[in-house]
């Protein structure tokens, strides 16, 4: 695995667009929770009563949740570019080559898994990163390791959302549709079926078991949990929901990929 790793490097080192994505991704999720994190001591310094109101979301030991939270709405890029890297393989027809080359169908997928985790393990710890400097620029004093089980949480997110990106890159194996797909269902059709299960039909918590959803109900809004994710199930169903679907995208991506023609 680790050749293939290299090789797999070798693919994206000088992919100009693999540099942009990312560097635009990792100052989003800075640039986004610095704008939550302004706004909150605005709100604090200014109206009154705003700290009880939103319970200081960017100190300790609520950092954890709000920093997953906030990042949560700019994993659409690390998406968009893992589409872009998976169909840029049938595109370029270095899929092929690398079958050729003798590489198992097998091999080619766990590859693309292995290097999706890889990066979603340098995201979540950039997550923490960002965590801890904004937890301690507003309660220094107050440095607690505890909610800390909100990295883990993190780090299943973003690489649900990246493994959902590639799944849905094998499936179409057009970057436009893929990408228009996982902006529309993400965003939008997602978000609708969660409301009608839960609310409309009154099958809750059944919405909030679905792929992308049931990653978010784990890292939810800092405030107003209790009334915004009512009757939501407990973390550790979540956990593992979440850990089904990550296997269930590995092993559909590979029995299409093996089944396809080339």
């Amino acid at each position: 695995m680790t050749e293939l790793l290299k090789i797999e490097w070798m693919k994206v080192r000088n992919y100009k667009a693999f540099w942009i994505f990312s560097l635009f991704y990792f100052v989003s999720i800075a640039g986004i929770n610095y704008i939550g994190f302004y706004v909150n001591r605005i709100t604090v310094e200014n109206v009154p009563m705003g700290e009880a109101l939103l319970g200081s979301p960017f100190g300790f030991p609520k950092i954890w949740n709000t920093v997953g939270f906030m990042s949560s709405w700019v994993l659409y890029f690390p998406g968009i570019l893992f589409i872009m890297l998976f169909t840029n393989e049938f595109n370029f027809k270095t899929h092929r080559q690398n079958i050729i080359d003798g590489w198992e169908r097998k091999q080619f997928i766990s590859v693309k898994f292995v290097f999706a985790f890889l990066f979603s393990l340098v995201a979540t710890l950039f997550n923490v990163i960002v965590a801890v400097i904004l937890g301690l620029a507003t309660s220094a004093k107050n440095f607690s390791f505890s909610g800390t089980e909100n990295i883990l949480y993190i780090f299943i997110q973003t690489f649900s959302y990246i493994s959902f990106a590639m799944f849905l890159a094998i499936l179409f194996r057009r970057s436009g549709v893929a990408i228009a797909i996982f902006f529309l269902y993400g965003l939008i059709f997602e978000w609708i079926l969660t409301t009608l299960i839960n609310f409309k039909f009154n099958l809750e918590p059944w919405g909030y078991f679905l792929p992308l959803q049931v990653t978010d109900t784990m890292l939810p809004l800092p405030f107003g949990k209790k009334i915004l994710y009512k009757g939501a199930p407990e973390m550790w169903v979540l956990v593992i929901i979440s850990l089904i679907y990550l296997v269930a995208y590995y092993l559909f991506s590979l029995r299409k990929f093996t089944r396809d023609d080339l």
